[in-house]
């Protein structure tokens, strides 16, 4: 395995071309961007458009190709004969190494068009290397996983087939999948999907639990009324748009065994709750969490104190309380919410700030506080019994 240290990308600007390039740079990898609008700092810049050939001053030693560029305003054929134009080009100007970033729903008889071009598209380039990546998450709110995350902010989502399952897989670790195979690790075509199946309700429940604080409710509707729906999204405003090529392709997705492929790249797929947990949204709704939590027990969130909060619950946020805590705490400390709070509690009560807030006053004015605690509770406790078994 000869590790490519140029890269010439296409596509390089996108969700997954960015975060290619931005991990490419940081591993001290030339990079060249085949594209109308150049890149970040530190890459170099060829002015090219999807049906152009390869430019053939680009030198191919130690260089490998990778093709995330993808119109989707050009008709099936010139989109094939585009990206084999490309390869062909890039395989004249000595580049062995040519990855073609294809799609989970690539098959002869997709439902969705994308689906078709991505598979004949790999038909035509058999020798090079193509990608079938799964449904990404994480980094910037961007393509489907910022689409996703917008309607993981719905109060009621209807959906077909939420039972439907999907292959996640983080941002990072589809790079890393993209990365190795530049570097000539693996060849083919390859499942560059999570190994694990996950239906696609949950996918959505996850997003709204870890980033909202809460649950969403999922209705099952039928394809037919689902693209009805999409079409309507393109005429309202302040709803998001929802592409019929993605509903369609969701309702086409097959599993893939990605088990051996992903053990070929050297990638390694962590759980999603885990690494959503990870993400800069994910931890706020964590941080906010503590904060109201410490709050209810009285001390001020300072940052140490989140931070220890935080690093409690290394799976993310359960809550977003929109209720006075006092109102809806639950009963039972062996609840989820429950071990939460109990926490929250110790560490205030550990804290130098807890300390003094317990210590402040004199015997009779801490007696009072904890008569004045205990009637409150009393009046709080029919509430509780309702609100907090929920």
């Amino acid at each position: 395995m000869t590790r490519a240290a140029h890269l010439i990308v296409t596509g390089g600007t996108g969700y997954i071309g960015a975060a290619l390039v931005a991990r490419a740079l940081r591993e001290g990898r030339t990079v060249t961007l085949l594209g109308r609008r150049p890149g970040p700092v530190g890459t170099h810049h060829v002015t090219w458009a999807l049906g152009d050939r390869f430019p053939a001053h680009i030198p191919g030693q130690q260089a490998a190709l990778v093709h995330l560029a993808h119109d989707w305003q050009a008709s099936g054929q010139d989109s094939i004969a585009a990206t084999a134009r490309l390869f062909d080009g890039a395989r004249t100007a000595g580049i062995a190494t040519r990855v073609f970033i294809s799609s989970q729903s690539a098959r002869e008889h997709a439902l969705n068009r994308y689906g078709r071009l991505k598979w004949a598209t790999e038909q035509r380039i058999g020798d090079a290397t193509s990608l079938r990546v799964g449904l990404v998450y994480g980094g910037t709110l961007t393509a489907m996983y910022g689409l996703l995350a917008k309607l993981a902010t719905l109060p009621l989502l209807p959906m077909i087939e939420p039972h439907r399952t999907v292959q996640p897989i983080h941002l990072d670790e589809v790079v890393d999948g993209i990365l190795a195979a530049a570097d000539g690790q693996a060849g083919g075509v390859r499942a560059l999907a999570g190994p694990q199946q996950v239906a696609f309700g949950d996918v959505l429940r996850l997003l709204a639990r870890q980033y909202r604080g809460r649950r969403l409710p999922i209705i099952p509707v039928p394809l037919s009324l689902a693209l009805f729906a999409c079409d309507m999204t393109a005429r309202l405003p302040l709803i998001p748009t929802v592409d019929r090529e993605r509903v369609l392709g969701l309702a086409g997705t097959e599993p893939i065994d990605s088990a051996a492929d992903l053990a070929a790249l050297g990638v390694a797929v962590r759980p999603m709750g885990e690494r959503l947990a990870r993400e800069p949204a994910g931890r706020r709704a964590l941080l906010a969490e503590g904060r109201a939590f410490l709050r209810h027990a009285g001390i001020a969130p300072t940052p140490a104190l989140l931070r220890r909060y935080a690093r409690a619950w290394p799976e993310g946020a359960i809550a977003r309380p929109r209720l006075p805590l006092r109102w809806c705490e639950p009963l039972g400390s062996d609840t989820p919410l429950g071990r939460r709070l109990r926490v929250a509690a110790r560490i205030a009560e550990a804290s130098a700030p807890g300390e003094a807030a317990l210590a402040a006053g004199s015997r009779i004015a801490r007696l009072a506080r904890l008569a004045a605690h205990g009637a409150y509770d009393a009046l709080c406790l029919p509430l509780r019994l309702v609100l907090g078994r929920a």
